[in-house]
């Protein structure tokens, strides 16, 4: 009998959606605020942002549970490492108009998580567990990648929740206060200030009903969604670069 819930697949097509929707926000949407604004590009480019903040904890979530069942890491972070050489120029066109080394992109946070991860597995001790993260979400914060050390962290809390008994509210309270620490923008609903990065927490919804099993085995699908990262980014540089004029 087939688990009931989202498939693996499922799960990274939110992610894949969600980040598009974002990444438009953030280099088309607001290019045109910038030479025309208006209202509605105000709010259409907050609305995007806001549906965005989904993407990253699925992408962390999703590492984790691959650094658990991966057979060769070291497999696993060459693809990463391979990802982010693809993805450092298109990252830094679409959002930087060219090369910059100030800031790297999420595939090289997303990397130096997979190693905490598998320092963290080789750890019995949970302090030390913990203890382990502190060099690579450093060396996130130092390298200025996308999310930083708050990113490795999240990454961690999803490893070291993974088997807990009510992971759920664990996760929720880590990210929580992962979200709160962060330096993020924020949009007035109301009358109240809400931070955005805050809307990363209806991530654990499609989360929580993911069923733990793939729809497909095929290795066409699999390398479609490692490519989709530098592949999009690549487009929307195109398009600022071209269009927009860098």
């Amino acid at each position: 009998m087939k688990k009931r819930g989202l498939s693996q697949e499922m799960l990274k097509l939110i992610a894949c959606l969600t980040m598009l929707i974002d990444h438009v926000g953030a280099t088309v949407i607001l290019e045109l605020f910038g030479t025309t604004p208006s209202l509605g590009l105000y709010w259409l480019y907050w609305a995007m942002r806001i549906v965005g903040r989904m993407a990253f904890p699925i992408y962390c979530f999703l590492l984790a549970e691959g650094a658990h069942y991966t057979h060769s890491p070291r497999k696993y972070a060459l693809r990463l490492f391979v990802g982010a050489l693809l993805s450092e120029l298109p990252f830094d066109t679409a959002f930087f108009g060219g090369w910059t080394g100030e800031y790297q992109s999420v595939m090289i946070t997303l990397l130096l998580g997979f190693f905490a991860l598998e320092v963290m597995k080789k750890c019995r001790n949970p302090f030390l567990k913990v203890l382990a993260v502190v060099p690579f979400a450093l060396a996130a914060e130092w390298l200025n990648t996308d999310y930083g050390g708050y990113g490795v962290a999240l990454m961690a809390l999803f490893g070291l929740t993974r088997e807990m008994p009510h992971r759920g509210w664990l996760q929720l309270a880590g990210m929580a206060l992962i979200c709160w620490a962060m330096d993020s923008a924020a949009v007035t609903i109301g009358g109240i200030r809400v931070s955005v990065e805050l809307f990363a927490l209806a991530s654990l919804i499609p989360i929580a009903l993911y069923s733990g099993r793939k729809a497909t085995s095929s290795r066409a699908v699999q390398i479609g969604f490692y490519l989709f990262y530098p592949v999009h980014l690549s487009i929307l540089a195109g398009i600022m670069v071209f269009v927009f004029g860098g």
